[in-house]
């Protein structure tokens, strides 16, 4: 057996494949291109990401019924033991149109709930819960849930959609950088 038919081993050096350069010539560029820029695309990603949903979802919450229209419960008082007498009792004719229609639509459930689309003008005193005496009945009301609109600052849509853009370049540039590299090896040498 000769030398020539000997099987490569394990001192000798792989074999090239002379189409270009796989990694950046220079050390600096091949630490910022490798790591620093491709780490800083996938902040930028997860950074954008949060910011775009947020901001996407501050401007057509309001116009989509999202948020705005808190949801009350109406019981009827005989339904508890020991009810307190302290709880402060509101007329039906105080509340508002659309209070009164939340609490209608209320009684009208099998969940007892009902939303108020509309002016809220007992707010607080719907909060801390009040017995309203509606229909010959006394019905403990209380807001449930504010299901308030949340406030953001629109311009978290586009500024998130660019932070994602760029971060995108960023995890893209070695792979661009190494074919560039490649192309500018082959134009030299042809």
């Amino acid at each position: 057996m000769s030398d020539d038919d000997a099987p490569p081993g394990p001192a000798d050096p792989p074999a090239t494949d002379e189409t270009g350069p796989t990694e950046p010539t220079a050390e600096s560029e091949s630490l910022l291109l490798t790591y620093v820029a491709p780490f800083l695309g996938v902040l930028l990603i997860a950074a954008g990401l949060p910011l775009t949903i947020v901001g996407g979802y501050v401007v057509v919450q309001d116009s989509v019924g999202l948020c705005g229209t808190p949801s009350i419960t109406a019981t009827p008082v005989d339904e508890y033991e020991d009810f307190p007498e302290t709880v402060e009792v509101l007329p039906a004719e105080e509340l508002t149109a659309a209070e009164r229609a939340a609490i209608e639509e209320a009684l009208e459930s099998p969940l007892r709930e009902g939303t108020i689309d509309g002016d809220v003008a007992n707010r607080e005193a719907l909060f801390e819960g009040v017995v309203v005496p509606y229909e010959g009945e006394r019905y403990y009301v209380q807001i449930t849930s504010r299901n308030s609109c949340l406030a953001a600052e629109p311009l978290l849509f586009p500024i998130g959609g660019i932070a994602i853009l760029v971060g995108i370049a960023g995890v893209l540039t070695p792979p661009i950088y190494r074919k560039m590299a490649g192309f500018e090896e082959r134009m030299r040498g042809d």
